[in-house]
């Protein structure tokens, strides 16, 4: 991610919708569903603006590791206990005014059911931003030809898929592109480490050397250079 500008596309989208609840005088309960190690939450916080005393702060991460150091590496931007949960709890008193959830989605077992659970604790008027990536990515299409030579189909969810569940619920959503960049120097190693992200435990499956091909496409100069663009997803609450 460090040879990746996908993060920053993201931060400065979400900004937008960041700065307009940073200039209320009211408290704010913001939740970042699967917040990874925080990193990401914490550069977007320390950009928003927000009154430690006004900012309540929530965490939804099944990984136990990386729930504590997100909520450690969180804490300081507000003044109110973090709250931290591997599972998002079904308590009907939860209402807040910001969800994120930064490339998550695709890894959800039921992404329709999700969906659901997330709108129900979003309050009125709150935003839910998702970001993922679809089919036309061409990341996304690393990873659905790796699969392939597992004669295999990819197990995770697209955009595409997230459209379907927001028309099931006949939830209304804006959409738009986001554009990036992943270069980095053409070395066996490196290719290795983009190919463990975007495959995990399924590339020990691949003949290595089928897997580093995948990225011949994208050599030229000594470097590898992918420019892609993923989605990003607006979702308001409105009174029924």
């Amino acid at each position: 991610m460090e040879h990746a500008s996908e993060a920053a596309a993201d931060l400065e989208s979400y900004l937008s919708y960041l700065a307009p609840l940073a200039g209320t005088s009211r408290s704010i309960h913001l939740l970042d569903f699967g917040c990874g190690d925080g990193s990401f939450l914490a550069g977007l916080l320390s950009r928003a603006g927000f009154e430690p005393q006004r900012l309540i702060l929530s965490l939804v991460e099944p990984d136990a590791v990386y729930l504590a150091q997100a909520s450690s590496r969180i804490k300081v931007f507000s003044r109110h206990p973090v709250s931290a949960w591997r599972v998002l709890p079904t308590a009907q008193h939860l209402a807040f005014d910001l969800i994120l959830s930064n490339h998550v989605f695709y890894y959800v077992k039921d992404i329709r059911g999700t969906l659901e659970q997330l709108l129900r604790t979003l309050a009125i008027d709150g935003c839910l931003l998702i970001s993922m990536a679809d089919r036309d990515n061409l990341l996304a299409q690393i990873i659905a030809r790796g699969f392939d030579s597992l004669q295999e189909a990819v197990p995770y969810y697209y955009a595409a898929d997230l459209e379907w569940a927001l028309k099931t619920l006949s939830q209304d959503y804006k959409k738009q592109e986001l554009y990036y960049q992943v270069t980095f120097p053409d070395l066996k190693e490196n290719r290795l480490k983009l190919l463990r992200f975007l495959l995990g435990e399924h590339l020990a499956r691949m003949e290595q050397k089928k897997s580093l091909s995948l990225l011949d496409p994208y050599a030229a100069g000594g470097r590898i250079s992918i420019n892609t663009w993923h989605y990003q997803f607006v979702i308001k609450k409105k009174a029924a």
